[in-house]
């Protein structure tokens, strides 16, 4: 019997007991991807902040006008000075 076939008569419980929230959280189907993808090696998952940041600043440098940062910083709930760190690509947050 291939994996496509043992996969109908997975359960929940099957699953190692610390994985078991991840299941719940993005389905079997998901999961084996996750595991066929890791091929036994630990994968590191980065905080949702660190993916929004990439997202945030170059939305940041798209509205920049050279003017704006002020408004920019009330707008993304950032100081007037981290903007214009953004902007000219230090980026220290």
């Amino acid at each position: 019997m291939d994996n496509d076939e043992l996969v109908k008569y997975m359960e929940l419980s099957d699953v190692p007991e610390t994985y078991q929230p991840i299941v719940s959280l993005i389905g079997l189907d998901a999961f084996l991807k996750l595991c066929s993808y890791g091929s036994g090696s630990e994968i590191y998952f980065p905080m949702q902040e660190t993916i929004y940041k990439k997202v945030r600043n170059k939305l940041i440098l798209r509205e920049y006008n050279g003017y704006n940062h002020i408004q920019l910083s009330k707008k993304y709930n950032l100081t007037a000075k981290h903007i214009m760190n953004i902007v000219k690509g230090s980026n220290s947050a």
